[in-house]
């Protein structure tokens, strides 16, 4: 008699957002002063107290290799998961940088957030090579992918890039479960 074979999971790629940031998010800016908030945001570690949840810590148990970037906010955050002796700093996994969208007036800070990432990747005008984020995430996803050979992967990173890698990914056959894109927000991907 035979017995089934038990299935081994598949690898799994997570894209994991650092933990909140320790700057308070202000209220109505002009342009001057975003680009002060989002150069502080740059200098910017965790809040103080900021622990992951429960429900990252188990994602992140059955993971063999950790990819993160180097800013403070990701050391802080790779400390508070437990992992910062064993995780792969690589500048490849950088936050995009932001091109601020010049306007008068005084804005929310989640408006020029959306405005200068529209404008980016929509304006005829935009300063941004968008070629330059997608070959950057391309090579990111090959990266993560490779790795995943021995094991499920994790980056702890960013938001927008951690977006642009997604997309990477989904190009190669990899399908995400949905999941949200604030602090500690993690998308597992598993290969089709």
């Amino acid at each position: 008699m035979f017995r089934a074979a038990a299935k081994v999971a598949s690898p799994r790629i997570l894209l994991v957002r650092h933990g909140p940031v320790a700057l308070e998010a202000p209220g109505l800016l002009s342009f001057s002063a975003v680009a002060r908030y989002l150069a502080a945001y740059e200098r910017a570690g965790l809040r103080p107290g900021a622990a992951p949840p429960p429900r990252l810590e188990a994602a992140l148990i059955e993971i063999k290799t950790v990819f993160a970037s180097d800013a403070i906010r990701v050391a802080q955050s790779l400390a508070a998961l437990g992992l910062n002796e064993s995780a792969l700093r690589d500048p490849l996994f950088a936050e995009e940088p932001l091109a601020l969208l010049r306007l008068r007036g005084v804005w929310p800070l989640s408006f020029w957030l959306a405005a200068s990432r529209a404008a980016e990747l929509w304006s005829p005008d935009s300063r941004v090579d968008r070629g330059l984020l997608r070959d950057r995430a391309d090579c990111a996803g090959a990266k993560l992918i490779a790795a995943s050979a021995r094991g499920s992967v994790a980056v702890i990173g960013h938001g927008w890039f951690n977006r642009a890698v997604g997309g990477a990914l989904r190009q190669r056959g990899w399908r995400a479960r949905p999941s949200g894109s604030g602090a500690w927000s993690c998308k597992a991907f598993v290969q089709d």
